[in-house]
This record gives structure tokens, C-alpha cells and sequence, in this order.
């Protein structure tokens, strides 16, 4: 009997240690938590465009070295796809910013262009990075996207003519094309005209750019000749407003889009009919006529050949695209 015992001991003992080996262990579970990630957006605004170029920063802490990390982005409409320095197909190799198996850091992801499809929405950015214990941690960031910019016009090296001139001196500014004083005279009907604005140089405002409702320009062309008055011959007769700018002819080359057009030019813009004193390089403001569309615009001197109202002045002109 006392040998039965002794067995049927050692095997209770055998089965309780075969019992203990399967039970998982609560200490295999990886001590500590998933990467603690943020994402936020370099010289950060309100709002931005499409065609906006942003820089993301991201910031990270980890219990354990991280191994891998992805981004991604999307609206309610469309997911996006990266692929960029230090990203392909949406995977951000950590060596190309020293942070691979880093317990903490901070890298740019830079030059991440907002698309024209994103107009008008919240697009989300998610970077996700995974530690060594195969803990996921994310950080996201909400980025609102506005209007898509409008296009402008551009007429380049407008040659224009004096009061004395052969050349055509007046000028539609919606589509670049010049008139002759007869061509403009025909073109102002009743109730509208599309001659926007005409040079002259006259004796004391010299090379001049001015609306064809000007009393200056008037007064040069019944000077030329009596029947070349403007306001007896032309049926309408636009009110186009200007002002010379601050801006450098660089700064008017850099103009590429309407919101960067109206800022330079909006506040700009008075009630002058003209603008005076011309030389190479200055940089006008203008504004049309309500009658056609009060659109804005800059029109930039790049040369002038006149010094006494025979010679002719070359302009380049920037406008709000029409619809």
C-alpha cells in the first residue's frame, strides 16, 4: 500500500507541474505601453490651399526602440499616397532620420504638397510607429484645406503708343489685346466698352497710364487734334483705378496665383484715374470698371522709349482671370 501511495503522489506531483507549464505566465506580457506619437505642421495656419507645399513634424517617445513607422492620409473623398524623400508607397524609412531604434526623437517629413482634389476639406494625417515589442502607436493631425486658387492672366511685352504714335496706345485688360484710337472709339458702345486704359505722355504728367474716363488723357488727344476728343467720341468710357506701387518688377514676376494677386493689389487700388511719372520698373495697381467685373490687377513698366508723346511705352500685365 505504501508503494501504491508513494506513486500515486509522484504522479499528482508530475501532473501539477505539466499544469503550471501550459498556464501562460503573466509575466511574458511585454512590460510598457505603445509609442506615444505627435504630429504637427511647421509654421502652422488657419487654413490652407491646394498646391500648399507642408512640413510635418513628428515626435515620438517609446518604451521600446521603434522599428517601423507609415503615414497616411485621407478625406472623406480620397486617401493619398506617398512617396518621398524617406518615403515609398507610404512607409517612412526611419534611418534617413537617425531615429531608427530610438526611444525618442523628432523628424520633418518635408515637401508634402496638398492636392487640387482636396479643396474644401478636412484632410487627416496619421503617422503610426511600431517598437520592437510590436506595439502600435499613432498620432494624427487635422489640416483644413480651402477654395483652390483661381488662375490669373498674363500679357507679356505690351508695346503701346503715344498720343503721337502709330502704334495702338489702348488697351483691353482682360485679354491683352491693344486698339487704336479709332478700334478703341468703335469698340465703346452705348452701354459698354472693353478698352480698359490708354497711355499718354503729357507735358507735366509725363508717361502716363490712365482710364479712358481721364481728364488728362482727354485733354492730350483734343491737344493732337480737336476731333480726336475722347469724350465727345466714345460712348462709354471705363472707370479704371489706379496706384503705383511698392513692389519691385521681382516682385511682380513672383505672381503666380489670384490670392497672392489680390493681396499685392487690393489695397493698392484709390480713385485715381491715373497713373503718373512712369519709369522702368515701377509697378502699378489697377482695378476695373464694375461694368467689367471690377476684376484686379498689376501692370508692370519693363521699358519706356518716349519724351514727348511720340515715342511708346512696353508693359506686362497680370489680371484676375475672367469667367
Amino acid at each position: 500500500m505504501m508503494k501504491f501511495l508513494k506513486s500515486g503522489l509522484l504522479f499528482a506531483a508530475a501532473g501539477l507541474l505539466v499544469f503550471t507549464a501550459c498556464d501562460p505566465a503573466e509575466d511574458e506580457t511585454p512590460i510598457g505601453s505603445a509609442p506615444n506619437v505627435t504630429v504637427t505642421v511647421e509654421n502652422e495656419q488657419d487654413e490652407y490651399l491646394p498646391g500648399d507645399v507642408i512640413d510635418l513634424v513628428v515626435d515620438f517617445t517609446a518604451d521600446d526602440p521603434v522599428v517601423g513607422a507609415t503615414i497616411n492620409a485621407e478625406t472623406e473623398e480620397f486617401i493619398l499616397t506617398f512617396d518621398a524623400t524617406g518615403i515609398s508607397n507610404n512607409v517612412i524609412d526611419l534611418n534617413e532620420f537617425d531615429v531608427a531604434s530610438s526611444t525618442e526623437g523628432s523628424f520633418t517629413l518635408s515637401g508634402i504638397q496638398i492636392p487640387n482634389e482636396f479643396a474644401n476639406q478636412t484632410l487627416t494625417f496619421t503617422i503610426e510607429m511600431e517598437d520592437g515589442e510590436g506595439r502600435i502607436g499613432e498620432g494624427s493631425l487635422d489640416v483644413e484645406v480651402g477654395e483652390a486658387d483661381e488662375p490669373i492672366a498674363s500679357f507679356s511685352a505690351i508695346l503701346l503708343g503715344a498720343q503721337g504714335n502709330t502704334n495702338p496706345g489702348f488697351v483691353n485688360a482682360l485679354s491683352g489685346e491693344t486698339a487704336t484710337y479709332g478700334e478703341a472709339r468703335d469698340a465703346s458702345g452705348l452701354n459698354n466698352s472693353t478698352i480698359d486704359f490708354a497711355y499718354y505722355y503729357g507735358n507735366s504728367n509725363r508717361n502716363t497710364i490712365a482710364s479712358i474716363d481721364d481728364a488728362g488723357l482727354n485733354a492730350v488727344y483734343e491737344a493732337t487734334n480737336p476731333d480726336l476728343s475722347i469724350e465727345d467720341n466714345f460712348g462709354t468710357r471705363n472707370s479704371t483705378r489706379f496706384l503705383i506701387t511698392d513692389l519691385s518688377p521681382e516682385d511682380f514676376d513672383n505672381i503666380e496665383t489670384n490670392s497672392e494677386l489680390v493681396a499685392n493689389a487690393e489695397s493698392e487700388v484709390t480713385t485715381n484715374s491715373s497713373a503718373t511719372q512712369l519709369s522702368e520698373g515701377s509697378v502699378i495697381a489697377f482695378k476695373l470698371d464694375e461694368d467689367r467685373g471690377s476684376y484686379l490687377g498689376l501692370i508692370k513698366v519693363v521699358s519706356i522709349d518716349d519724351t514727348n508723346g511720340n515715342g511708346t511705352i512696353t508693359i506686362e500685365v497680370k489680371v484676375q482671370e475672367s469667367e
